[in-house]
């Protein structure tokens, strides 16, 4: 029998892989394991997601834990192309677009094996940006492609996916909406604020400019003047603060389990990140956001009013936040499916393995 390989490495990765791989488990027809290719290897970051999302441990992991991209990239692809090369019956399933997406997509076609993108079509035609290098190389390796969004889908469709280009296109929604809907918050907040903006900031693009983390933390240290700002520490975060020499006079937390993170954003006034998956439990948490990238990922929450966004510049972000409550949201336009993708992918990928 075929089985599936879940190959995770961060965060959000394990939080998309604990609604689907538990589905598909109660569903009992297929075979799954877990490769993790420790991308995230920290505790708060990695083991504590699979304890409280009830995740069986990886089959393998290949405790990379190493912070230069191209080097990971290498070794993650040469490891886990070791591993497929064993496992011929099997089809590969990658979720986002981070290095260990991209590492698992070339060493799946390297093994000549069926490789699944979930999060496909997201672009912001940055080619700078390394998730976008990511996003793009593996949805073009890909022979089945889930889309989130009718933009992410529709993006893909104007490329030619479907049509010139082989790769099955399927709308399936957002799994992290599903985990949003379907995972508990935690009974009580981790800060005893009663009003408080939430913070996090961790993409490698923002870490690696002493400038931007320098006019953010400045930034926020102003906001933090008028209303309290609590931001969890990604170990990469607290490291480069520590390195560039700024001084946060915010209240900083450990990184937060995806229970205690979701009462977190749901208990707070607004939200500030530089994350694709922050901005999207901020749309889920119906919180007005302010994103700090020149493209987000998901213009579509901008588009609904629901967030604004900004460059990482001090200026800005005081301004763009101060302007936050001008905002006329529309949190229910469905921009991420019905909370579904679960029973979508599930049906798809029974069917797929019937014609396999």
């Amino acid at each position: 029998m075929r089985k599936i390989l879940h190959i995770v490495g961060n965060r959000p990765q394990f939080i998309k892989l604990a609604v689907l791989y538990n589905a598909l488990a109660r569903d009992g027809s297929l075979q799954q394991q877990i490769i993790h290719t420790g991308q995230h290897f920290d505790y708060q970051m990695s083991d504590i997601f699979f304890e409280q999302l009830d995740i069986p441990l990886p089959t393998l992991n290949l405790n990379i834990q190493n912070n230069s991209a191209n080097l990971f990239i290498a070794t993650a692809a040469e490891g886990l192309q070791n591993y497929f090369s064993e496992n011929k019956k099997s089809i590969v399933f990658v979720y986002g677009d981070t290095n260990t997406t991209l590492a698992a997509a070339m060493a799946a076609k390297r093994c000549n094996l069926p490789l699944v993108h979930f999060e496909a079509g997201v672009r912001t035609a940055e080619l700078s940006m390394p998730e976008e290098i990511n996003r793009v190389l593996t949805d073009r390796l890909s022979d089945i492609n889930y889309c989130c969004t009718k933009n992410n889908l529709q993006t893909m469709i104007n490329e030619g996916f479907g049509s010139a280009i082989s790769s099955q296109v399927i709308l399936s929604g957002d799994l992290m909406l599903d985990a949003f809907n379907k995972i508990a918050g935690a009974r009580e907040n981790v800060t005893k604020h009663k009003q408080y903006v939430a913070c996090t900031i961790h993409r490698a693009a923002t870490l690696s400019s002493k400038d931007a983390i320098t006019n953010i933390i400045n930034a926020l240290n102003k906001i933090n003047r008028i209303i309290p700002v609590v931001m969890p520490l990604h170990p990469h975060t607290k490291k480069k603060i520590a390195e560039y020499g700024v001084k946060p006079k915010f209240t900083q937390l450990f990184p937060l389990g995806y229970p205690a993170m979701k009462t977190f954003l749901a208990n707070s006034t607004n939200i500030i990140t530089d994350s694709g998956g922050v901005s999207r439990e901020a749309y889920f948490s119906k919180k007005k956001s302010l994103i700090i990238m020149d493209k987000p990922f998901w213009p579509e929450i901008i588009t609904q009013q629901c967030s604004l966004n900004c460059s990482p510049a001090e200026f800005l972000i005081t301004e763009k936040f101060n302007d936050l409550h001008t905002l006329t949201p529309n949190f229910d336009t469905n921009i991420f499916g019905n909370g579904n993708a679960v029973l979508i992918i599930q049906k798809h990928l029974s069917a797929y393995f019937k014609s396999i």
